[in-house]
């Protein structure tokens, strides 16, 4: 669906196109790219697409390692944002430079500092100087990443810049980090590197991930690779 088709069918501006497909996109319902949007599953039952299950599925894993008093990073990931809607620890401190968190359903458990910074739309990621600097005043004890690919030989990447950028100070300034993604990531290498391997930490993906993919990431320095079975998913 083309985000201008749409504004001349209804009569509306682009922009209200846009921010309507991202209401819908915070509810799973629609994937929102650069002047488009797709169907998540053409039944209109998102649990049904392979995909959103995993974002959901490796969100609720990564929710579970945030303990009570964090202060936790998240960056403008989609899979990343969906950690703060399942936030059960108390006293917890959300830093994040996704202007989408504006549009998750409240009440949330956490308590949410927008970074502020340059936002180009369509795009959420909020970046550029203010954005480094917000970061900069904190020390958290976890972060939480969504990337483009991630590769033992590369490393962390991304398809756009300048969020990289955003994403390297997160992990320079987190004690723990926490890469999430879906195993079609793994092995791929985009554009722009800002990490290394054994700078993920962590990475918790779905369970598409082949043993020889977490064995070479684990001998790049990976500390844990957590494959999170769909089946979990679709039960609950």
């Amino acid at each position: 669906m083309d985000v201008t088709d749409l504004a001349e069918r209804f009569g509306v501006s682009p922009l209200t196109i846009r921010r309507d497909l991202d209401y819908l996109e915070s509810r799973q319902l629609v994937s929102h790219q650069y002047g488009s949007a797709t169907l998540v599953n053409t039944l209109g039952r998102p649990s049904g697409s392979r995909r959103v299950m995993a974002k959901r599925a490796i969100a609720r894993r990564a929710a579970g390692f945030v303990e009570e008093g964090d202060a936790v990073f998240v960056n403008a990931s989609s899979t990343a944002l969906d950690v703060v809607n399942h936030i059960e620890a108390e006293d917890v401190s959300v830093i994040t430079n996704n202007s989408k968190v504006m549009l998750l359903q409240g009440p949330l458990k956490p308590t949410v500092l927008l970074t502020g910074g340059e936002a180009v739309p369509p795009r959420a990621s909020l970046t550029g100087q203010l954005a480094l600097d917000t970061i900069g005043r904190f020390t958290a004890t976890k972060c939480f990443i969504g990337c483009s690919g991630i590769s033992a030989r590369v490393g962390l990447t991304s398809n756009t810049a300048p969020e990289p950028t955003v994403d390297a100070l997160m992990l320079a300034r987190s004690r723990a980090h926490f890469v999430l993604l879906d195993s079609d990531k793994i092995g791929v290498e985009c554009t722009y590197a800002f990490g290394t391997a054994a700078d993920a930490g962590t990475v918790i993906t779905d369970d598409g991930a082949t043993d020889e993919q977490v064995e070479e990431l684990l001998s790049a320095g990976v500390r844990e690779v957590i494959r999170v079975p769909l089946e979990l998913e679709q039960e609950g």
